[in-house]
């Protein structure tokens, strides 16, 4: 959702984009001495890599993708293996869900796409990210997106924010689309671990000069209880 200060200066330049299918892979969150959680992610194993800063195997086949207190790492090793060295049974059990207490996100700029006004779009959007407070996010053991928005809002309150319309893919992933004032934009979120997940934004808008589409990336993990 476009926060009300960039609606106001996108009618000075504009905004659109789209996401690209996602491959399964199979993601082992594990807690030292905790043992680990497996689930296939709608990520891909390139979008996995980027997020953690990693690069990515050339091929990713008998990988998994490993998230060990938090640290993102490629392991040839099977899940059984996995669960067993982080203190597991071997099982990779339990159901991946959202810790409640304090999170915050870290934010980046993928593509802009404005004709003569890219530049200024750029800098505008670079300019009003990362100045959020961190959000207290009861969950409930279910990662849902209206309960991110809620408590982000409260955090950072905003009397023109939408009302985006959310759709659940998956108990790790929800989607949303939003209209309003004259952008539209999708969203993406999908759970990486119990404590982080990734959230991409795609908006359009039109203005007198044409079209403008820009994309964002956060990142968002729980920083405190």
């Amino acid at each position: 959702m476009p926060s009300s200060c960039l609606r106001t200066l996108l009618f000075s330049l504009p905004l659109c984009l789209s996401f690209s299918g996602a491959l399964a892979v199979t993601v082992a969150d594990c807690t030292s001495a905790a043992g680990c959680s497996c689930a296939p992610s709608p990520l891909t194993d390139d979008e996995l890599s980027v997020t953690f800063g990693l690069d990515t195997p050339a091929d990713t086949t008998g990988y998994v993708f490993v998230i060990f207190d938090g640290t993102g790492t490629w392991s040839q090793l099977s899940i059984e293996d996995i669960d067993i060295t982080a203190g597991g049974d071997g099982s990779c059990a339990g159901q991946l869900q959202p810790e409640d207490g304090v999170w915050a996100s870290s934010s980046k700029v993928n593509s802009v796409s404005c004709g003569s006004g890219t530049a200024m779009m750029q800098q505008i959007l670079t300019g009003n990210l990362n100045r959020e407070k961190p959000a207290r996010v009861t969950w409930g053991g279910v990662f849902d997106g209206e309960t991110f928005r809620k408590a982000w809002l409260a955090a950072n309150p905003d009397p023109e924010a939408s009302h985006p319309t959310w759709t659940r893919v998956s108990e790790i992933e929800v989607t949303s689309r939003d209209s309003l004032e004259g952008l539209t934009s999708s969203s993406r979120m999908v759970l990486l671990s119990p404590r982080s997940f990734r959230m991409d934004w795609d908006v359009e808008g039109r203005n007198e000069e044409g079209v403008c589409r820009w994309s964002v990336t956060s990142m968002v993990r729980k920083t405190g209880d």
